[in-house]
């Protein structure tokens, strides 16, 4: 019923933990010794123009296992256009995201997910409501609880993105009937997240645990060369769907705010 997208970009010394993590699924295990009883299980990799090892990695664990699946893009078309190609190459209704350094903890992670959207009709996009953030090196930082009530996550939509990216497992359909995601290089799961909470819900749900990798080289990190780039980007975002969700007056002044920390004292 699920089908695992994983974009990646010169990935070499992270993607083979990244399928083995999914494929430790409860669904996966249960079915691993023949995966003709679970044919729905996927797992789509879109390599993003790596020049690396990355794509004959990924061939030879193809090799012993048919649900793996490798699409190689020859030019960087950036993670929203990379995980949108896998996702149009996908044969299930339900998509799960997971970034090549992330994981997810909870063996049941997937199970329990598809379980709350099979029971929950009006949601439309389920992620964890507990995430540990790590560093490169995989030392733990900190663990982050994110709301998991719709109506407060619905409230604050604009102050703050509420839900990993690599926690996330939403409906195909829904995804679709939102234009899916934009081209964006900088905070496209968010704009995608934006679009859908305007037809259903976005959840966190327990028994999903996700584990972030925080490196510093990324936009989100300390030392992110993109992170002022990331701050305008979400400042659009706030003023693109002002109309759609509450607080805007607050979170225009906090999208300034984040812009001119970043800028002036770099953090």
């Amino acid at each position: 019923m699920i089908s695992v997208i994983i974009a990646t970009k010169n990935g070499e010394k992270y993607i083979a933990n990244a399928i083995k993590n999914a494929l430790s699924q409860t669904v996966a295990v249960q079915n691993q010794s023949n995966p003709s009883q679970f044919p729905g299980f996927e797992i789509i990799v879109v390599s993003d123009g790596s020049t690396d090892k990355t794509a004959e990695i990924v061939k030879g664990m193809i090799a012993s296992d048919s649900r793996i699946k490798l699409i190689e893009l020859t030019e960087n078309v950036g993670p929203g256009t990379a995980r949108a190609k896998g996702i149009s190459q996908s044969k299930n209704p339900y998509i799960a995201i997971l970034d090549d350094d992330d994981s997810w903890i909870n063996l049941s992670k997937l199970e329990n997910q598809i379980s709350f959207l099979e029971s929950n009709p009006k949601a439309v996009v389920v992620g964890a409501e507990k995430t540990e953030f790590v560093s490169g090196s995989g030392t733990h930082l900190r663990w982050f609880f994110h709301k998991t009530d719709p109506e407060i996550i619905h409230a604050e939509m604009l102050l703050r993105c509420p839900i990993i990216n690599s926690s996330v497992v939403f409906r195909k359909d829904a995804y679709e009937k939102v234009g899916g995601l934009s081209n964006l290089r900088l905070a496209e799961d968010y704009d995608l997240w934006l679009r859908m909470g305007k037809i259903g819900d976005i959840v966190n749900i327990k028994d999903a645990e996700t584990r972030y990798t925080l490196r510093t080289n990324s936009a989100s990190g300390s030392n992110g060369k993109d992170r002022v780039k990331l701050a305008l980007v979400v400042l659009d975002l706030v003023r693109k769907y002002k109309d759609d969700y509450p607080n805007y007056r607050k979170a225009l002044i906090k999208a300034y705010i984040r812009i001119a920390r970043k800028f002036l004292f770099k953090i």
